[in-house]
Order: C-alpha cells, then sequence, then structure tokens
C-alpha cells in the first residue's frame, strides 16, 4: 500500500516538472452514462465525470494525472485520483489505460468489502480534428484483496471528453 502512494506522489512531481515542456497534451473534460457491474444480473445505470490534467506529451504518447467520480442509480459512489497514459495508434485513435486508487461508498448497491478501492480502465477513443474525444472506457474496480472479502465491479462507460487546450505564451 505504501508503496503505491510514494508511487503516486512521484508521478505527480514529475508530472508538475515537466509541465513545462513544449508538447503539451491539451486537459480534458469527461462526462459520459455508463453501466455499473456489467457482468453481474445487477446492472445499474451511472453517470461518470472525469478531468485529466496536461502534463507531458511525446509523439506516441501522453501523462496525466486524472481526478474521477461516478455514481450509479442505487447510490455507489466512487471518487478516485490517479495516472492515465494516452497511447497514441495513429493520428486519430487512442487507447489509454489508467490507475487511480480512491474511495468506494455502496449507497443502496453492491458492497465491495471496503471503503478504499483501485480502478484499472482501459479506454479506446477516437480523436476529432480539435482533439475533443468520442470513445468507450472499461474499467475494474476492486479492494485488492485488503479485506477478506473482495468482490469487486466491471463498468462499462461511454464518453464524451471535451479539450481545453492551453493557451500558448507570447
Amino acid at each position: 500500500m505504501y508503496t503505491w502512494i510514494i508511487l503516486i506522489f512521484l508521478v505527480f512531481g514529475l508530472a508538475r516538472g515537466w509541465s513545462e515542456e513544449k508538447n503539451l497534451a491539451p486537459t480534458h473534460l469527461m462526462v459520459g452514462p455508463g453501466i455499473f457491474d456489467v457482468d453481474k444480473s445487477r446492472l445499474r445505470p451511472l453517470i461518470q465525470v472525469e478531468y485529466r490534467w496536461d502534463v507531458w506529451s511525446s509523439k506516441y504518447f501522453h501523462v496525466r494525472p486524472l481526478a474521477a467520480y461516478f455514481v450509479a442509480t442505487d447510490g455507489n459512489m466512487f471518487l478516485c485520483g490517479g495516472i492515465a497514459f494516452d497511447l497514441f495508434l495513429g493520428k486519430k485513435i487512442v487507447f489509454t489505460p489508467s490507475f487511480a486508487p480512491g474511495l468506494y461508498y455502496h449507497g443502496h448497491g453492491k458492497r465491495l468489502g471496503f471503503p478504499i478501492n483501485f480502478r484499472s480502465a482501459g479506454e479506446l477513443a477516437y480523436v476529432f480534428h480539435n482533439q475533443a474525444r468520442l470513445g468507450a472506457q472499461f474499467n475494474h474496480i476492486s479492494n485488492a484483496r485488503m479485506l477478506w472479502r473482495n468482490p469487486g465491479a466491471d463498468s462499462l462507460v461511454i464518453f464524451y471528453s471535451i479539450p481545453f487546450p492551453r493557451k500558448k505564451k507570447g
């Protein structure tokens, strides 16, 4: 557990230093509907909001910190912060794996066994000419067996990502 916390602080610290680089990826606000616990019989609609900062980019990938929140119709909520990596599979297609620890509240829905959980996600998106994105994200939330009960939950989210390009200095 402590290793993950130290790793996250290191990444955010390095990301802060990288932000002065020339090639910046735009900040994105992602919003979309989805289905919570998609692989089980008790599906619940959800809405997810995610914010990704512009940090550093090269020609083929971007590194970005993120903050995300979702709420499902039965009161399940998850608030997390972590890191994502945009990997470009061409000029218009991007694959983004991410990892984010956070806090889960079960509301009237699925109990995950512990309030601290970890979200692992993968998404595929189409990038428009203005750098907006339309895509799908599949994520898994789990407590990493910190307790004896670890049912986990998978979600599928369709999202639209609104870019906020940084203004050029000068």
